[in-house]
């Protein structure tokens, strides 16, 4: 798959899709997201991707993609000075996304629990979509794995190890499962972090993953 195909199932799965070649439109309500007014990606190939909120002023568009053309990526300092004179409120996101080139193998110790399990709801992790994904010693869990947001075609996984228990390879093990489980049913499985995450980073990088895209969301509030 093409990383801009990549792209486009992770705006599906935030609940908006692009009605053309710069703007985007939202398709479905997702608790927590909102159509940015302005995303910028970085594909792997290094092609750029830019789009606008379809509601946004033909005035403020144009004005947004001529200081685009001066600035490299992920510079994005003359854009947010534009809204600041605009008086518009704002909040910016930066991730880095990856998918898994291949499935992985899954760990026979590695649990797959309901949401409602009472260990899953001691970890704190009743809040996410079912199944979840975890290890546990001494009869609690210590590190977990589940679909921060899924549909029909990908999901995107959150991960957390307790933190007496961390640096022993538990992590890679509950995503492992997580993906493998997902690539099953033909789904893609989306790790996402944000650049300066350095454990995330170095969990991405031991599982071999792929980075399809990095992208800057700008969010009015």
């Amino acid at each position: 798959m093409e990383p801009l195909a990549y792209l486009s199932l992770q705006m599906r799965l935030e609940g908006m899709k692009a009605i053309d070649e710069c703007f985007i439109r939202q398709v479905e309500v997702v608790p927590d997201e909102n159509v940015p007014l302005m995303l910028i990606a970085q594909l792997a190939n290094q092609e750029p991707v830019v789009y606008y909120d379809e509601s946004i002023s033909p005035a403020l568009q144009r004005n947004l993609a001529e200081r685009l053309l001066g600035v490299a990526f992920p510079e994005i300092q003359p854009l947010l000075e534009i809204l600041k004179t605009e008086h518009i409120p704002f909040e910016v996101g930066h991730y880095k996304t990856y998918v898994f080139p291949l499935a992985p193998l899954n760990d026979n110790d590695v649990l797959c629990l309901s949401k409602h399990d009472t260990r899953v709801k001691s970890f704190r992790f009743d809040g996410f979509a079912d199944p979840v994904f975890a290890l546990e010693q001494g009869g609690m869990l210590v590190s977990a794995c589940v679909s921060t947001r899924e549909n029909e075609a990908c999901g995107e996984g959150w991960v957390y190890t307790a933190p007496d228990f961390r640096g022993h390879g538990l992590a890679e093990k509950v995503v492992s499962a997580w993906a493998g489980s997902l690539m099953s049913t033909g789904k893609v499985p989306f790790y996402s972090h944000k650049p300066k995450n350095v454990a995330s980073a170095n969990l991405a990088r031991k599982l071999g993953l792929q980075n399809v895209f990095e992208e800057i969301s700008i969010t009015q509030i």
